[in-house]
């Protein structure tokens, strides 16, 4: 009885022991499969970079924009903030403190200071496909757009006292001369802005030569705003400017835009990074962007005069 008793003693502690020494395994070849796919990474960093700037960008760009859509004007816990929004948009005699106001009380409390955007965001696009329907008057749109870019404008002040203490990543929001359209570019800005960024907003021929190099050359970031399609030789001629004020930095440039959509060929030929169809979807990108940059992920060099085919994202000729 004791030679059974001793044999199941030790049975015992084997299987407890055996227990241990797998737990034990499993966390080591956890750990070396972590160290291994680290590894990994840094060694193929130009090529995880090369994926990011294109197909996987344009993906992620295209999902974000379906996200928005789906996930914001038609989800019914905003429908009110947008409707109400809309509604105070575009009574006579609205003043900016009273939409600050609407965007406060009809979200939900402790939102996002991005959720205030998203829904300034709705409220463009539903002004925008009144108009297309004709079941807006010019008169209308244009006083709500620009109400809507105040609007903008004030939130993306808001979000700048809250960072103003920290550094910040930097974005150039730039139109090509004779660009009517601004309101997308402020949205844009004030995406940059609740999501930690510093931006500045800037039309081709409004700066010094001297300030536009210098915007120019600081930024982290780059977004085109283009609409109209017979402003090409403007965008064209903004572009090298770009080029000629940062040649060396490895900035995102990034279009958007009615006209930016409808001329995807020329501009990936002129070597913009993705094209986007919202302005979430474009601060976004940047951000991987930039967090790459943070990680050293630096592609290789291309000739002058050549743009590397990595180079060439949108999302609809991928």
């Amino acid at each position: 009885m004791r030679i059974t008793g001793t044999i199941g003693s030790t049975s015992g502690e084997e299987r407890e022991q055996s227990r241990t020494d797998a737990c034990a395994e499993t966390f080591v070849n956890r750990d070396a499969q972590v160290l291994k796919r680290d590894r990994l990474h840094r060694s193929d960093k130009n090529k995880l970079r090369h994926l990011i700037e294109g197909p996987v960008a344009a993906m992620t760009a295209e999902q974000l924009s379906v996200d928005l859509d789906t996930g914001l004007e038609n989800n019914p816990r905003y429908e009110q903030a947008i409707a109400g929004l809309h509604r105070l948009i575009l009574e006579p005699g609205t003043r900016l403190d009273q939409l600050l106001s609407c965007l406060e009380n009809a979200l939900p409390a402790n939102s996002p200071p991005a959720l205030k955007v998203l829904a300034v965001e709705a409220v463009a696009r539903q002004l925008g496909r009144e108009w297309s329907d004709d079941t807006s008057s010019f008169i209308d749109v244009t006083i709500a757009s620009t109400r809507l870019q105040d609007l903008a404008q004030a939130l993306a002040m808001e979000a700048a006292d809250r960072i103003s203490a920290h550094p910040a990543p930097f974005a150039a929001i730039l139109l090509p001369r004779d660009e009517q359209h601004s309101l997308m570019a402020h949205l844009t800005g004030a995406f940059f802005q609740a999501f930690g960024w510093q931006h500045q907003v800037l039309t081709h021929d409004q700066p010094s030569r001297q300030e536009f190099a210098g915007v120019v050359g600081r930024a982290d970031a780059i977004c085109i705003g283009w609409s109209n399609t017979r402003l090409r030789p403007q965008v064209r001629q903004l572009v090298d400017d770009i080029r000629l004020y940062a040649p060396d930095r490895n900035q995102s440039l990034i279009a958007g835009g009615v006209a930016a959509l409808e001329s995807v060929e020329f501009l990936v030929e002129m070597g913009i990074d993705c094209i986007c169809d919202t302005a979430y979807s474009a601060v976004k990108i940047a951000d991987n962007f930039n967090n790459l940059e943070k990680m050293d992920f630096v592609p290789p060099k291309v000739h002058s005069g050549h743009y590397a085919k990595t180079r060439r994202i949108d999302w609809r000729n991928p």
